[in-house]
């Protein structure tokens, strides 16, 4: 869970004492949303993506499963299934960590995947260069580009693409206009500023813009996909690793919650799509001894990059 009593959250809610009612009243929803959470943990069976029929797997990073079927305009229906875990680290745990795949190459945008040993995979690309530091994200066209290279240099490995959209850092223009009207982590690399959910419990943001935001940000990932998913050989899933948290109240009378780093689950995190994309050719995958790892990154740089992603505060 974040730490949200940090010495910057004191100074704000000093000049702003609606902050503090806020914080109150998120304190005493969270024994009714840690019992809810607990009991959607255990009602639920996750998916193990790895051991299911595919060979190209595309993570499409907190995205919801209700946005997915409302804006995908893909061939056939999405169905839904139950990610392993309610954020990224808790998908990798439980996806990948103490395995190896020396049959899958993976390609990611998200920081937490440094925690993951480096004979998981065959190869791993940390995607560092393309790091847009003025936004606080990875864009879905370096995604897609190395993984055609990828693809072009083994083409008898799966391949695994996480992409960061739809989470925040938002794309779009109504992230980019929320930009200009606010002083938003992930914007700018260094001075302070608020995480788009701090801005929203601030009301600097209404509800609908970062719901608008979001989708922006979902419909530009989905048009990457689309225009280059041709160029991969073989069955292509789309999926998520967790959904998101949008606002919504997990009770009545509860406070909203947003994102997914409350500490506690909720259907909308934890079911997400599923959308199988057909080509007429499959791959022949092989395994091999894994190659080492191009680059990776140091501490500092993770816990940066993990911030402007709203992980720490």
């Amino acid at each position: 869970m974040r730490n949200h009593f940090t010495i910057e959250n004191l100074r704000r809610a000093l000049r702003n004492p609606r902050l503090f009612r806020r914080e109150i009243h998120r304190i005493l929803s969270l024994p009714f949303n840690m019992s809810y959470g607990y009991y959607v943990d255990r009602q639920t069976t996750a998916i193990d993506v790895m051991s299911e029929d595919w060979d190209n797997l595309f993570i499409l990073d907190a995205c919801r499963a209700d946005y997915f079927e409302a804006q995908h305009d893909f061939e056939g229906s999405a169905e839904r299934v139950t990610a392993p875990g309610k954020m990224s680290w808790e998908f990798m745990q439980e996806t990948f960590l103490g395995k190896q795949f020396h049959d899958t190459i993976y390609i990611t945008s998200n920081p937490f995947a440094t925690r993951l040993p480096e004979d998981t995979f065959f190869k791993t690309e940390y995607l560092i260069d393309e790091w847009d530091d003025e936004i606080g994200t990875i864009h879905p066209e370096d995604v897609i580009a190395a993984g055609i290279a990828a693809h072009q240099e083994y083409p008898n490995k799966r391949l695994i693409l996480h992409f960061m959209q739809p989470h925040r850092p938002y794309l779009g223009p109504t992230a980019d206009r929320l930009r200009e009207r606010v002083n938003l982590k992930g914007y700018r690399s260094e001075g302070e500023g608020l995480q788009i959910w701090g801005a929203a419990k601030e009301k600097l943001v209404t509800v609908e813009e970062v719901r608008q935001a979001y989708s922006e940000s979902l419909d530009i990932v989905l048009d990457v996909v689309k225009d280059a998913i041709k160029q991969f050989d073989g069955k292509t899933i789309l999926t998520a690793d967790h959904g998101e948290m949008l606002g919504e109240r997990v009770f009545p009378f509860t406070s909203r919650v947003w994102g997914h780093s409350e500490g506690f689950s909720t259907p909308t995190l934890r079911k997400v799509p599923w959308l199988e994309v057909h080509t007429e050719n499959r791959r022949d995958i092989t395994e091999s001894y894994p190659e080492d790892v191009d680059d990776t990154l140091d501490d500092e740089t993770v816990e940066d990059r993990l911030e402007a992603l709203g992980y720490t505060e």
